[in-house]
């Protein structure tokens, strides 16, 4: 709703009766505290002095930068998977890779101790992501 409707309806919403509060105005109408603190202001309602803290809305805060350039990966077993690296071990007959995701190595494998083309003892057991598909469970004849 725009303003100047929110603002209509809000009269109307005030002349029945309602008690009516910043937190119930933000409700109903689906804005912030700060726009239910100037629009309640700028149709004349009275507002207890408790309800201050809402007249000034904080600065924005800046977000991180997202880097421009991919993270480079160690070697070929890594690829890319939901924007983290993940060490591809195999693959599934049907062509889906497994493995372990960066995040999740022991940190033997980050500091340099143990290649993960060597030993399977970087991958703790319960961690490897598997995908597989029963192909005839979903294969259909078209007639």
């Amino acid at each position: 709703m725009r303003k100047q409707a929110r603002r209509e309806s809000s009269r109307d919403w005030i002349a029945s009766g309602a008690a009516v509060t910043i937190k119930t105005y933000a409700r109903r109408y689906g804005v912030d505290r700060y726009t239910a603190y100037e629009d309640l202001t700028a149709i004349g309602f009275s507002l207890p002095d408790s309800a201050q803290r809402w007249a000034h809305r904080p600065p924005p805060q800046p977000r991180p930068r997202r880097s421009a350039t991919p993270p480079v990966l160690p070697d070929s077993d890594w690829i890319t998977m939901d924007g983290r690296p993940y060490f591809v071990a195999g693959y599934t007959p049907g062509g889906a890779p497994y493995g372990i995701y960066l995040d999740e190595m022991d940190d033997d494998y980050l500091t340099g101790m143990i290649n993960p083309r060597q030993t399977r003892q970087a991958i703790r057991p319960g961690s490897i992501r598997s995908v597989s598909v029963d192909t005839a469970r979903y294969s259909h004849r078209v007639m």
